[in-house]
């Protein structure tokens, strides 16, 4: 039996669909990371990107449901960026390759963050109070990462790699000073003249984190 072949018109409209519904993920992220879940307006989030609001209907059930897609679509995209370069299993992994790979997990973080300053500013705005947004952006997103770095910090902090920060603080040192100069860009251009976007600042800002966070790695 002759299998029927996909008319492009098909292909092209299925495309589309798909298209519209990352860029609907993409400006939701925007708008989400702006305002908030109660300020954000899902008409706001159609107008970005040219699109009309029965489009989000269709994709999305309701507000919530969109913001929950957008944030597994935003840590897919982390995910993606810094997945595996931290050894799962630390036993057998020496201090030197841990190391290289934490300041490498650091280097990957900031340019997410350069990417993608919504991440900090919808924690940001999640984190002030607890709603089942947050317990669930928590239990499903954040604390996967969170207890993905503390062995390894730990294990670097004995060794004398890593500087002596608790590793529950270290998350929050680690995440703010990735993120803040990207969240807070307006600024950075006004106090300092430059543009925190730029890639020679990014990579200096990273460097800079790693040799706070890791002074040992450099006699390894």
């Amino acid at each position: 039996m002759q299998r029927k072949t996909q008319s492009p018109d098909r292909a092209r409209v299925r495309r589309k669909r798909t298209d519209i519904r990352e860029a609907l993920l993409e400006s939701a992220l925007v708008e989400f990371g702006a305002k908030g879940f109660d300020g954000a307006s899902t008409r706001a989030i159609a107008a970005r990107i040219q699109a009309h609001q029965p489009q989000i209907n269709y994709h999305f059930e309701s507000k919530t449901a969109l913001w929950t897609a957008a944030v597994d679509y935003l840590f897919v995209l982390l995910r993606d960026a810094i997945y595996g370069v931290i050894p799962a299993k630390l036993a057998g992994v020496e201090v030197s390759q841990l190391a290289a790979a934490f300041a490498d997990g650091i280097r990957r973080f900031v340019r997410f963050a350069a990417e993608h300053p919504e991440l900090n500013q919808i924690m940001v705005h999640e984190g002030t109070a607890a709603t089942d947004r947050l317990e669930w952006m928590t239990d499903t997103h954040i604390r996967p990462f969170f207890n993905g770095i503390r062995p390894a910090w730990q294990m670097l902090r004995d060794a004398g790699v890593a500087a002596p920060i608790d590793s529950d603080i270290l998350y929050y040192v680690l995440i703010g000073a990735a993120s803040l100069p990207y969240v807070n860009a307006a600024e950075v251009r006004l106090l300092t003249g430059r543009d925190p976007k730029n890639p020679t600042w990014i990579d200096a800002h990273a460097d800079g984190l790693v040799s706070i966070l890791l002074p040992g790695l450099a006699g390894l």
